[in-house]
């Protein structure tokens, strides 16, 4: 016995050929007994404790490839690939019989990745996600010396991610920090600030690029969200209907939805945000989805190289920001 040091941690090393997330399952449910009794994964084991294993076989269950979605390759090495995702296509499945998720996608291109991760049958080689509606720069490994490299990296937070996002209203500040938890909402998918059980510490930068503001009848084809949104409920912020704010946001933690969250949580959710955006809340003209791209990344590799990858601003979107400047009554930028 290994005295001083994580349940969850002992098995692993102690099951080498099961992943840590399969494992920290296995004691969750009950299968893992110190001295008769069910504990956390975070148990620190104390001299003399006696562990009882019980590990239960899943039946494999394997994502299918889809060679009919292309990947747009910005880096490929030996050890990892980065790719521009689109929006409206899935990081990986909810579920192993989905087909049309990025993840599916990449087993077509790098069949070698379906072992590679903390969860393969779901998530092969993908060390983080972009939501559906989110596009931009997709980090993935392609073997698990460089997931566990990478995986590092983020949770020590040594990976700058920078995003490009358009939020609702005039920001006041033109540049800030947001540090408030996140925790799920209870049956939902949504994310609050609200001080609940289970909540995780969560810090976003944020800078202004650019105000929009333009006469309410200039704003054609614009149209309101839809009733059924629902806001952060958080600080709220009565803003001009007719104005946006063009910001730059560097998350410093990896949440669930953090940035869309955090925006809300300030009153200034992202244009198009249907899950977090205030109900009735003005969306530019031509805008399909929320306003939010993963712009750059940089992050060391395995080999000790340090990369830093950038992606465009998207057509869809920059054609949303053309259309406002070309309205804006401020002081207009080049596109």
């Amino acid at each position: 016995m290994i005295k001083n040091l994580r349940l969850d941690k002992y098995l692993t090393l102690k099951f080498p050929n099961y992943s840590r997330a399969f494992l920290k399952s296995q004691i969750k449910s009950g299968d893992v007994l110190v001295n008769g009794k069910a504990k956390k994964p975070s148990y620190v084991l104390k001299e003399n404790d006696r562990v009882e294993i019980n590990i239960k076989e899943k039946a494999a269950t394997r994502l299918g490839p889809n060679q009919a979605i292309r990947l747009n390759v910005i880096y490929e090495d030996k050890n990892i690939v980065a790719i521009d995702k689109p929006a409206g296509i899935s990081t990986h499945p909810a579920k192993p019989d989905e087909t049309n998720t990025i993840a599916n996608a990449l087993l077509a291109y790098y069949p070698d990745i379906k072992e590679v991760g903390d969860e393969p049958n779901l998530r092969p080689g993908i060390v983080h996600r972009l939501d559906k509606d989110t596009s931009g720069i997709l980090l993935i490994a392609k073997n698990n010396q460089a997931f566990e490299w990478l995986k590092k990296q983020f949770s020590q937070r040594k990976v700058v991610k920078r995003y490009l996002a358009l939020t609702a209203g005039k920001m006041k500040e033109q540049q800030g920090v947001i540090s408030k938890p996140v925790s799920r909402t209870q049956g939902t998918i949504k994310r609050t600030t609200a001080p609940i059980l289970g909540v995780k510490e969560a810090i976003t930068y944020y800078k202004v690029i650019q105000y929009f503001s333009c006469h309410p009848e200039l704003v054609s084809g614009s149209h309101k969200m839809p009733k059924q949104a629902s806001p952060e409920r958080g600080r709220r912020v009565r803003h001009e209907e007719n104005a946006f704010t063009f910001i730059e946001a560097e998350p410093k933690t990896g949440r669930t939805h953090q940035i869309r969250v955090h925006l809300a949580s300030i009153g200034h959710p992202l244009a198009g945000d249907k899950l977090y955006g205030f109900k009735n809340q003005i969306c530019p003209a031509g805008l399909k989805r929320h306003f939010l791209h993963a712009s750059c990344l940089k992050i060391s590799l395995p080999d000790g190289k340090m990369v830093e990858l950038y992606s465009k601003l998207p057509e869809d979107l920059r054609l949303v920001l053309a259309d406002l400047n070309s309205k804006n009554q401020l002081k207009k930028i080049n596109l």
